[in-house]
């Protein structure tokens, strides 16, 4: 008696079983894959971010370190070129990024929020104006308008704050301006909110020339006159 023999193989559901493990074998390795990258991606944009707040963080505190209680000139009082509000500082420095720089080397700078665009995108951004000094300015509005250079993007919330005395016989204390004509603040605290929500600590600089630089004392008070040339 002949027997038929079996034929080696797989069946068609077998097939469509494997093929189905297989597809979802792929996808959840895609599935990985994709998070991956995403993850990476992400990551890496924070590290830049970290690394260019780093910078932003050297460059102001070397900025706002070296204000220079410059008087005006030409106005019948002595008032030192520094204003300061909670979302903006307009001051002068000593320190020269420009070589050919005259009278000095000062720099007058200014802090503020600003509209920003890249890509078809809008948002907020924190600028910095910088410019020689004009000798014979009286005012900010006299010192001509240069390019605003981007510092931070999509900035949230801007907030300066300023420690120091309004005389010298009254305690220093924070507050959110500071206009007092012949004083500098002792430190500017600057605290910035992005727009993703990361919080980034504030930076605290101490402002190293006191409004004492170029005043002499006398044996009855200090005289402090305007800049001489």
């Amino acid at each position: 008696m002949i027997t038929g023999k079996r034929s080696c193989g797989f069946t068609l559901i077998e097939l469509l079983l494997g093929l189905a493990l297989l597809a979802l074998m792929m996808l959840m390795i895609s599935a990985s894959l994709t998070f991956a990258i995403r993850s990476w991606d992400t990551g890496d944009a924070r590290i830049t971010e970290a690394a260019h707040l780093r910078v932003v963080d050297t460059f102001l505190r070397r900025e706002l370190g070296e204000v220079f209680p410059v008087r005006w000139r030409g106005i019948p009082e002595s008032k030192i070129a520094f204003d300061g509000g909670q979302q903006e500082i307009k001051f002068v420095t000593a320190l020269n990024i420009d070589a050919a720089a005259g009278d000095g080397g000062l720099q007058w700078g200014h802090i503020s929020l600003g509209s920003d665009e890249k890509n078809g995108e809008r948002f907020t951004s924190l600028f910095i104006q910088r410019g020689r000094f004009d000798q014979f300015a009286k005012e900010w509005s006299d010192l001509a308008e240069t390019k605003p250079v981007r510092l931070v993007e999509h900035v949230k919330q801007l907030e300066i704050q300023y420690f120091g005395a309004e005389n010298d016989t009254t305690d220093a204390k924070w507050s959110d301006e500071w206009n007092n004509p012949m004083r500098l603040p002792q430190l500017v605290k600057i605290t910035l909110k992005l727009d993703h929500g990361r919080d980034i600590p504030p930076i605290v600089i101490s402002l190293r020339v006191g409004e004492e630089a170029g005043c002499y004392d006398t044996g009855f008070a200090r005289q402090c006159g305007a800049r001489r040339a």
